[in-house]
């Protein structure tokens, strides 16, 4: 373009009479510049891709059991769950669990790639290993959203009526806590990667667990929300595995995390 814009001007200089046919040839190449770089703009940015249609994941509705309210028994159980996790809002696993609120990318990446032995895992270096966990962190979020519409369930700050700790993101008449979508990405996310790399699958489940946990922290959801989305995680998770489109991202990432495990091993030499 930059070589076009400079025979377009030296045209100009040495023929007047062309002024018309040179802004002619301008615009033409400023649009086309445009196009070319849209195009370069969206094959970065371009969304995750559907393995499966929403309409044919598991549906939580179906067979999770309804969420406790006020008056039930087991509504104790996630009051008193309320009460620990808004005691230590204040303390570094408070901060934690407000970070942990994220939804991006990069910070799942980040936060599972430091116990993976990758403390930098960013979608750049680790290209097969990022499309794999978006596609899965997306599926695996998008198939709960019929659930949360069908149950309604009241967030636990109105329902107490005390701010949470993101107070910021908190919405008027949120019926959607049943069950948490933060705790669906984060145990989904778990699930794919310990199969990525079994070497971590503890360390790599208790960061799935301690993300979901951070939700009850915060205030954002009950007890029950998690331990419903954990299942829900789980079902959308196997049922990704039947799909060989899926089943090609998964051998791409372990296939690209395993290239990157052996060049870090040191290389024998002779003396």
């Amino acid at each position: 373009v930059t070589n076009l814009h400079h025979r377009i001007v030296h045209s100009r200089e040495i023929s007047n009479g062309a002024d018309r046919q040179v802004t002619y040839h301008s615009r033409y190449h400023t649009i086309l510049a445009t196009v070319l770089l849209s195009a370069s703009v969206s094959a970065q940015f371009r969304p995750p891709r559907s393995i499966i249609p929403n309409d044919q994941m598991p549906h939580a509705e179906n067979y999770l059991p309804d969420y406790y309210r006020p008056g039930d028994p087991q509504f104790l159980g996630d009051s008193v769950q309320y009460e620990l996790g808004k005691a230590i809002r204040d303390t570094e696993r408070g901060e934690l669990a407000k970070a942990d609120a994220s939804t991006s990318l990069s910070y799942y990446l980040k936060r599972f790639g430091e116990v993976m032995g990758v403390p930098e895992m960013n979608s750049k270096d680790f290209p097969a290993v990022s499309e794999y966990v978006n596609v899965t962190f997306n599926q695996a979020r998008n198939s709960i959203q019929s659930t949360k519409n069908h149950f309604k369930r009241e967030r636990p700050y109105s329902h107490f009526q005390q701010h949470s700790s993101l107070p910021d993101s908190e919405l008027q008449n949120d019926l959607t806590s049943y069950p948490s979508g933060h705790a669906v990405r984060a145990w989904a996310i778990a699930l794919a990667l310990i199969s990525v790399d079994p070497e971590h699958q503890d360390e790599i489940l208790k960061v799935g667990y301690e993300m979901g946990q951070s939700r009850v922290i915060v205030g954002f959801h009950y007890q029950s929300d998690i331990d419903a989305a954990r299942m829900c995680a789980s079902a959308a998770f196997a049922r990704l595995c039947t799909e060989p489109a899926w089943q090609e991202l998964f051998t791409a990432a372990k296939a690209e995390f395993q290239t990157y495990k052996s060049s870090q091993v040191p290389s024998e030499t002779s003396d």
